[in-house]
């Protein structure tokens, strides 16, 4: 009985651990009211917006804005939920630029994105499960631009070793307390450039 409790524990544990589920911090998710008015308490940069189609359920954005700076500005705006927003200004306050002061001597800037919020379902596939992309729940991170005019690109910089690809790994690991995914061009051929952070309702820390 004891090697079957030893197991079943062993076994709960390795799960927990490819899921991310076992450091993912207890976020609860803004929306509304309360939540445009702690961008506004934040300083971030944006405007409420009418996106997405309400009448369908998988391409509706809750609370939509878009979004042209959390602290450091993005590369260009971004439609996405407001909860999105709200979690990225977590991020970058506790996470992006105490990491990029300690590990690259500098602030960073400049957020370098791909995109938030389009309808369309997991990589852009013809069938199959939709993205949190399609609620505005997902952003694609491409890299930063730190206050010396440095870049840190995730397409050449994961792989290449030096403090930008230890910055970026020790950026993904802790994404994935505030974030409910976290893919990185180590899980698939689709993530090669960027950084795959969503709010959704999965639990994966591919990180």
């Amino acid at each position: 009985m004891l090697h079957r409790g030893l197991l079943a524990a062993t076994c709960c544990v390795i799960a927990l651990a490819l899921a991310g589920c076992g450091s993912t911090r207890d976020h609860a998710l803004l929306s509304g009211h309360a939540c445009l008015a702690q961008l506004s308490e934040h300083d971030i940069a944006y405007r409420s917006i009418e996106a997405g189609d309400p009448s369908d359920p998988h391409c509706h954005i809750d609370t939509a804005v878009r979004v042209s700076r959390i602290h450091a500005a993005l590369n260009r705006p971004a439609t996405m939920s407001c909860a999105l927003a709200d979690r990225l200004d977590e991020f970058e306050r506790e996470v992006i630029q105490p990491l990029a002061v300690e590990e690259l001597g500098r602030r960073a800037t400049r957020i370098d994105h791909f995109g938030s919020y389009s309808c369309r379902r997991q990589n852009s596939r013809l069938s199959g499960r939709w993205s949190e992309h399609a609620r505005g729940q997902a952003i694609d991170i491409a890299g930063f631009r730190l206050s010396n005019g440095t870049t840190v690109s995730v397409e050449r910089d994961w792989q290449d070793p030096g403090p930008k690809r230890q910055f970026l790994r020790h950026l993904a690991r802790r994404a994935c307390r505030y974030f409910s995914v976290v893919l990185t061009p180590d899980s698939n051929a689709e993530h090669y450039n960027h950084l795959h952070l969503d709010i959704g309702p999965s639990r994966l820390c591919s990180a």
